[in-house]
Order: structure tokens, then sequence, then C-alpha cells
């Protein structure tokens, strides 16, 4: 568990603590942070830096204020927690080599010497969680936001062209005809200017939002022969494009089933240490730093 892995990493630290040197911390590291593997027991962040080698980690336990944290349903989770060297503890080390592979590792690598280890015993931290939702379709969130601000807020009343209960911001096909919308050439230059995205009948209605696309009365979706959910691969007799470009094709294939739709949450966690008493460090102020992750969902029509 991870508190038995952290404890462990702890007393190889004894042999190396702080004798009480006042050194010229330079706290350069770069933004990004890093969760050791998972467990039920607490979570463990971390980044490192090299030249010198040093790291600062934050350990705080798993409970449900704190997995709520990392799964921002609401949109922004925030708030704080105060360090006291049990169960919310944080830590600046140095060392004689790269302590990457050191930090999480239950056995740690025979290679790496902790040289100097402070540790706080008061302070506190700030975390605020935020994410952004996107379908990869090849169109920003916020050109497909009906009210153009950007936040892709429900409430805001963002578009959902095909009706199908899924705005079009989460929806990887938005006119429902079985072609992704990435796939109906919506910035065919990409020039992110989706004025001369692909009309195949030249309608006005871009091809992605549009589910008769070449114009000849019958769904794109309805042009699919073979019924595998993939108009792109079925063509009329010695034809060279596919039934739901060509508007001489005008066979009806009805098929009501509907590709599956997944979109991608970007969760961002930002951490701020606030007044910590560790002497080396001449700041009352720290930022920490970021975590990320991705995490994929599907969907399914309302």
């Amino acid at each position: 568990m991870r508190n038995f892995i952290y404890l462990l990493f702890v007393a190889f630290f004894i042999v190396s603590c702080d004798d009480g040197d006042i050194l010229d911390v330079e706290l350069d590291f770069e933004d990004e942070l890093t969760l050791c593997p998972e467990t039920s027991e607490s979570y463990l962040l971390y980044k490192t830096k090299e030249s010198p080698y040093e790291s600062l980690s934050l350990l705080f336990p798993s409970n449900s204020t704190n997995d709520g944290i990392f799964n921002p349903e609401d949109g922004i989770v925030e708030g704080s927690m105060a360090i006291n060297g049990t169960s919310v503890r944080f830590h600046y080390r140095t060392y004689d080599n790269n302590p990457e592979n050191f930090i999480c590792n239950l056995v740690p690598d025979e290679t790496v010497t902790v040289t100097n280890n402070y540790e706080a015993t008061s302070g506190t931290v700030e975390y605020y969680s935020t994410f952004e939702d996107d379908d990869n379709d090849g169109i920003p969130s916020s050109v497909e936001d009906a009210n153009l601000d950007g936040d892709n807020d429900p409430s805001t009343n963002p578009t959902d062209t095909d009706g199908d209960g899924i705005p079009d911001y989460l929806d990887e096909d938005d006119d429902n005809d079985n072609v992704k919308t990435k796939n109906e050439a919506p910035d065919p230059n990409g020039d992110n200017n989706f004025e001369d995205a692909r009309d195949t009948d030249e309608d006005g209605t871009p091809d992605y939002l549009d589910n008769d696309d070449d114009g000849d009365g019958i769904l794109t979706r309805y042009e699919d022969e073979n019924g595998d959910k993939n108009p792109a691969n079925d063509f009329a007799v010695d034809a060279t494009i596919a039934r739901y470009l060509d508007s001489n094709a005008q066979d009806e294939f009805p098929l009501d089933e509907f590709i599956e739709n997944t979109y991608t949450r970007t969760i961002s966690i930002y951490f701020t240490v606030h007044n910590v008493d560790i002497t080396v460090l001449s700041t009352d102020e720290i930022d920490l730093g970021t975590y990320t992750l991705e995490v994929d969902f599907s969907t399914e029509e309302d």
C-alpha cells in the first residue's frame, strides 16, 4: 500500500536528515507533478530536477474529499489541507543521483542516496482542480459552443446540432450520420478557419453538420449498404466515390444504429504550499505544480 511504500522510503532518510546547515535553495523546478502508483491509502505527488538533484513531494490521504480532487465532476474543486507531519506531509530533498526511479519504488534504487531531507511540520496546501472536455473532432470546443463563451457549460445551452442529447463539443459525430466529424473535412487546409469546410452538395451546410451530405434526399447513414455503421465503404456499382457523397446513388438502406461516441476529459490540478516551516526555503509560498490526467468517457444518445 502507498503508506507502506512511503514509510519504507522515509526510513532510508534517517541517516541523511537535516543537520542544521542553511542551504541556498532555488526552486527552479518544472511545473509538472507526477503521481506515484495509486493505492487505497494515500496519494504521493512529487517533482524532481537535476543540477543539483532535488525533489519536492506531497503526501496526503485518500478519502472521499481528497478523491474528489482527481474527479471534479461539477467543473471545479478547490480547498486546502493542513500539513501535520503525519497524514499530510511535505518534503524537500537533495540527492547524489537522479531520484526519478527512486521515490515510488518499494525497494529504493541503491545508486541513489538522499543527502538532505527536510520535512515541514506545519503549513497549508491549497488545491484547485478543473477540467476541459474535448471530442477530438478537429474543431475547438469554443467554436462548438452556442454562446461562443468557451466554457462549454451545459447551462449556457451549447450547440447540439443533431439533437441527440450530446453537445457538439462532446460529440464525435455532430450530425449523427455515422461519419465522424473529423473525417468530414471540417478544416481541409488546417488553417482553423471552418468557413471552408467541405460542403459536398453546396447547400450551405458543411458535411460535418449535414445528415444528407450529397443532397440526394437519402440520409447519409441510410446509404450504408453493408450495415456496418460506416457509410464510407459503400459504393454503387462502378462508382469511384462512396454512396453518401454520390448524388446518383439513391438506394436506401435504413439503419437507425449509431457509432459509439467517446470524448476525453483533461483534468488539471494546481497545488500551492503556504507558510511551511523549512528554514532552507526562503519563501512563504511555493507553487508546487500541476498534475494532469486524461480520462476517456463514452456517451449515448438520450
